[in-house]
């Protein structure tokens, strides 16, 4: 029984003694393992600012990656070894290094493989979307060269109402032909017909000539296509046939004859219609066209392409110009740019991207000033 009391009083004694012990831990700011109540937490969060801290692990297996909401693609300075003023620099430098120079090209339709191939050629890797070629058509591009909305324009000859349009706002323009064309007349493959004398040409679009038998042809009737008169193929098509400016009035007469507003639609139109007769631009159909999907007419029994441009056996070509508003400075890009073309490089991407019998000519200035 005395034992039995020794060993309580022994074991109250120690368990005083790890109170004691545990207390001073506490006091000391060790934990006892508790977990702290909602007011301690709350007077921590208030008075306390928290700490992060990023290990080497977390560096390494989470990395920090900053994307741009709106990418671009800024200039490429120019190195600083390449200590030249822009004058200086080449073609290919000049729009290396400052790409916003990049002068506004606009063209007919048969001259957009040309223009897309040199701003391929100048931007490649950038994305540029103001300097993209326009494709106004031939009246559009002129009317925009003229309003300083293009710098360079590549397309035929001004018409007189173009011409009007430069006197009015009193804009001199300077041009030079690179190369020669065919307007070519196209029919379906399953047309039986496929050359015709210029006469018999004429005679068709003056409704003299209105059944195919009258040309060796079956006993169906013609169906002529023709554009609007503001388009580069309509207003060659009347001057190689009229060139006196006596051509019909087609607007007028269409009981016998197919419009079509754009060089895309005359040509499908033709495609699909055994009985239709129409026109475009050589270039222009072997850009857009693969072969078999329409047929070329031989016109007095030559057949439009560029070794007859070339030697000028075939009747109907076209001079293709290159134009810049006449007052652009000596050295601005635009000025450049129309200069360059002639050089090696230019007629290589012009003949690559065309059926054209690729000639640079001298430049002429056209006053409308005053």
């Amino acid at each position: 029984m005395k034992r039995n009391k020794k060993l309580l009083s022994i074991f109250l004694c120690l368990s005083m003694v790890l109170g004691v012990a545990c207390t001073s831990e506490n006091k000391d700011g060790k934990t006892d393992g508790k977990l702290p109540s909602s007011e301690s937490t709350t007077e921590v969060a208030e008075t306390e600012a928290p700490t992060t801290t990023t290990t080497k692990e977390t560096e390494e297996t989470t990395p920090v990656v900053t994307v741009s909401a709106t990418p671009t693609i800024s200039p490429t300075p120019t190195p600083p070894e390449m200590d030249k003023d822009k004058s200086e620099l080449s073609m290919e430098e000049l729009f290396k290094f400052y790409p916003e120079d990049f002068p506004v090209i606009d063209s007919s339709t048969a001259r957009k493989p040309i223009t897309a191939g040199i701003y391929e050629y100048f931007m490649e890797g950038y994305d540029k979307e103001d300097k993209l070629p326009l494709c106004s058509k031939t009246h559009g591009a002129w009317i925009n060269l003229a309003d300083k909305v293009a710098d360079l324009v590549f397309l035929v000859a001004p018409t007189e109402e173009e011409e009007s349009h430069f006197r009015e706002v009193k804009v001199n323009i300077e041009m030079k032909p690179y190369g020669y064309d065919g307007l070519g007349f196209i029919v379906s493959p399953d047309c039986p017909v496929k050359s015709l004398t210029q006469e018999q040409i004429r005679g068709i679009y003056e409704c003299k000539i209105t059944n195919w038998k009258e040309v060796g042809g079956p006993d169906a009737e013609i169906h002529p296509y023709f554009r609007d008169e503001q388009s580069g193929s309509q207003r060659l098509f009347e001057e190689f046939l009229w060139p006196d400016g006596d051509a019909p009035d087609f607007s007028s007469m269409m009981d016998h004859f197919y419009f079509e507003d754009d060089m895309e639609s005359i040509t499908d139109s033709v495609s699909c219609d055994k009985y239709a007769i129409g026109y475009n631009i050589i270039s222009y159909l072997d850009w857009a066209f693969e072969n078999g999907y329409i047929d070329l007419v031989a016109i007095d029994g030559v057949v439009p392409k560029t070794e007859t441009f070339k030697d000028n056996s075939y009747p109907y070509i076209t001079t293709a110009y290159v134009a810049i508003r006449a007052d652009e400075p000596k050295d601005s890009p635009a000025r450049r740019l129309y200069d360059w073309i002639g050089s090696e490089k230019s007629v290589e991407i012009i003949s690559g991207n065309s059926s054209l019998s690729v000639n640079v000519g001298e430049s002429k200035i056209l006053k409308y000033d005053s």
